[in-house]
């Protein structure tokens, strides 16, 4: 008991130093390197008073206001100095100015050479990056080695999205894919880090492809079906106009594929898992009990990432199914919204690939255990760590 006591309080210790650390170093980072020369980091030392924008209609929908605020500027040539300057904002701002909180402060320049102040948002780069630590802190403490390679495994899947597939996708390239290459991707390194049975990390690779191209297929004959456009979102409208070229149904599937992938990996992880105990266990075990077993804790598992997986796309849309709830819609017409028609369809596409996961990693399973077993010398040795 004694030593996990001590062990909780150092790693507590050596956690908080991490994370200030972080936080310290991230903040002079950021405005060491800061050079927007319409915008700076400030603190609001103290609120000076408001008074009204005699240029709005009092009682307006946009009715604005300014305020007196006493900065001390953090970025740029005037580091250091301190200003009293007066803000517009809207009287019924949801951004709360606080003394002693750094925001962003921006400096728009009229022709005839005035300049407007206005604080834009909360800086809080430094903070984020400082409640990352801590998550990946804990995670570490508390799963040790598995937990830190997790993380290795995470960071090399967000490298290798954002680094490599992202790009891909904007300048051009098919969609669909490219996002089975990084489904591909991302399954070897989390199976590599994550599985512990070096022999069997091969198989949910199988199963997660397999999955998210099901998802894929299912997903373009929805599309095809219910003649979706993929504009259904403002963003996919945005990107529309800035890149004409580039095929929004195809980036919806992919969307697709990319949002599936953790449930997906759940699933052939899971599965994968229980098929090598059972030989691990019992090395001569026959393939129809082993294909059984796959299946059975695949049926199991599946409850829980179908409610995993839906309950996720209804949280991102959330605040837009609030909205349509509000105007009063009823059930037929929230069903025939594209909006709502595009999130269906995420949750049925992925749903189908998380069902078709079970058996293409049951039978890559099967395949991979018995090719294994005929080739090996010693036919009850264990399967390598």
């Amino acid at each position: 008991m004694k030593k996990i006591v001590s062990y909780l309080a150092l790693s507590a210790l050596l956690l908080f130093l991490l994370v200030w650390g972080v936080v310290a170093g991230t903040d002079w980072y950021v405005l060491s390197r800061w050079d927007a020369k319409d915008s700076s980091v400030i603190v609001i030392e103290d609120l000076l008073g408001k008074r009204a924008d005699p240029a709005s209609g009092e009682g307006g929908e946009w009715e604005s206001e300014f305020v007196k605020l006493r900065i001390l500027y953090r970025s740029g040539p005037r580091t250091g100095s301190r200003e009293d300057v007066e803000i517009m904002q809207l009287a019924d701002s949801r951004l709360t100015l606080l003394p002693g909180k750094e925001y962003l402060l921006l400096a728009d320049m009229f022709e005839d050479g005035t300049v407007q102040f206005s604080v834009s948002d909360r800086y809080r780069v430094p903070a984020v990056v400082g409640f990352i630590t801590f998550a990946c802190g804990i995670l570490v403490i508390i799963a040790g080695r598995s937990g830190f390679k997790a993380l290795v495994g995470l960071f090399l899947s967000l490298l290798f999205l954002i680094g490599w597939f992202v790009p891909r996708i904007a300048s051009g390239h098919p969609p669909v894919p490219f996002a089975i290459l990084a489904v591909a991707a991302v399954s070897v390194a989390t199976c590599f880090f994550v599985v512990r049975k070096r022999e069997l990390r091969p198989i949910p690779v199988f199963g997660a492809v397999g999955g998210a191209a099901g998802a894929s297929l299912t997903g373009w004959v929805m599309v095809s079906l219910w003649q979706l456009t993929g504009l259904e979102s403002d963003s996919a409208a945005l990107l529309a106009s800035t890149s004409p070229d580039l095929s929004l149904r195809g980036l919806l599937l992919a969307a697709v594929m990319v949002g599936s992938i953790g449930a997906v990996l759940d699933v052939a992880v899971s599965v994968t898992s229980s098929m090598g105990e059972l030989y691990e266990y019992d090395p001569s075990i026959p393939r129809r009990r082993l294909w059984k077993a796959g299946i059975s804790v695949g049926r199991d598992v599946l409850g829980s990432m179908i409610n995993t997986l839906i309950l996720a796309y209804l949280g991102s849309s959330l605040p837009f199914v609030v909205l349509i709830a509000t105007e009063g819609a009823d059930f037929i017409g929230l069903l025939n919204d594209p909006h709502i028609a595009q999130e269906v369809l995420r949750s049925v596409a992925g749903t189908v690939g998380l069902l078709l996961t079970i058996p293409v990693t049951a039978a890559a399973g099967v395949w991979w255990i018995s090719g294994r077993r005929r080739n090996s010398s010693v036919p009850d040795d264990g399967l390598a760590d």
